[in-house]
């Protein structure tokens, strides 16, 4: 974060300068000290910052929220009157769990995560499968779509693919 805040700092002094090209020697356009930037490349910037902030809001959300769940369970402790051992113990336990929590929550789920049980359905992209979540014995319908098909095609905007949170 240090690092990427001098390197800003030190970008908008260089571009305060006369005649000093922001990107560095031999970057800057012809006519211009900035190069000029497609809409696209414009919205993929903002899509881009707007991820990258989001996570770290949620990161910084998730801290929070660990540290009142502490912070409350050593309240109840302290008036439960429970030995200074005991406390240690479940403190240490509480640790444990937002540790299996937060390792759970990092893990990307994928095929072998479930037991296929049969296919209900065929499509142009793939098909979809009737599965069961070997954790927790949920079901679920699974769809598994041919990407290089839905481009060859150019159907790629008619898919909406989820990312984890």
């Amino acid at each position: 974060m240090d690092s990427a805040r001098s390197w800003l700092q030190k970008l908008q002094k260089d571009k305060a300068r006369p005649g000093a090209s922001p990107l560095g020697a031999g970057m800057a356009g012809d006519d211009e000290d900035e190069p000029v930037l497609s809409s696209a490349t414009k919205q993929k910037v903002e899509a881009a910052k707007q991820c990258i902030e989001n996570h770290y809001k949620a990161q910084m959300r998730s801290l929070q929220e660990r540290k009142e769940r502490r912070w409350m369970l050593e309240k109840k402790l302290a008036d439960a009157d429970v030995s200074e051992e005991e406390q240690n113990n479940i403190l240490k336990d509480l640790e444990k769990k937002e540790t299996e929590y937060m390792r759970l929550r990092r893990h990307k789920m994928g095929v072998d995560d479930f037991e296929l049980l049969t296919i209900i359905g065929r499509g142009a992209f793939g098909e979809v499968r009737l599965c069961r979540e070997k954790a927790t014995s949920n079901v679920y319908a699974m769809k598994k779509l041919k990407k290089s098909e839905m481009l060859r095609r150019g159907q790629v905007l008619h898919v909406c693919l989820l990312e984890y949170y």
